[in-house]
């Protein structure tokens, strides 16, 4: 696969990832249990393809740096997005968890740490792409 195709297929799951967390969120405040659970489960299974095509994507093509004038931005963005992506895996995979197996009130404690930390990673990934983009016109 081409970068361009890779860098498409990442930024597309991970927005579809992030769409469908907030759809989930608006669900479950209605009362649509069963819409919560699919749309949960979805954006998980667009988050686990978002990590195979952006792992194909910084495998087989060097990371891009920042050349833009914003860098201390920049970096603030990456640096949390990094740290709060690699929390995010192993806190989405408990709090998948705890719903499936109907551990409700664990669930509901923890769910809404991780959608936050989710959406924000969601968004910044956005935000670094557009970063990189203007640092390529820059």
């Amino acid at each position: 696969m081409g970068y361009e195709i890779l860098t498409f297929l990442s930024l597309t799951t991970i927005a579809l990832s992030g769409v469908l967390i907030v759809s989930g969120l608006i669900f479950i405040k209605t009362g649509r249990k069963e819409y919560h659970k699919k749309a949960m489960l979805s954006a998980s299974f667009f988050a686990l393809l978002f990590l195979v095509f952006y792992g194909l994507k910084y495998f087989l093509y060097p990371p891009k740096h920042y050349e833009g004038p914003y860098k201390d931005l920049y970096l603030f963005v990456l640096i949390s997005h990094s740290i709060l992506a690699a929390v995010n895996l192993p806190l989405a995979a408990v709090t998948v968890f705890l719903g499936l197996t109907g551990r409700y009130s664990k669930h509901r404690r923890i769910a809404p740490i991780t959608a936050a930390v989710w959406i924000y990673v969601a968004v910044t990934g956005w935000i670094i792409f557009a970063f990189l983009q203007m640092g390529e016109l820059g």
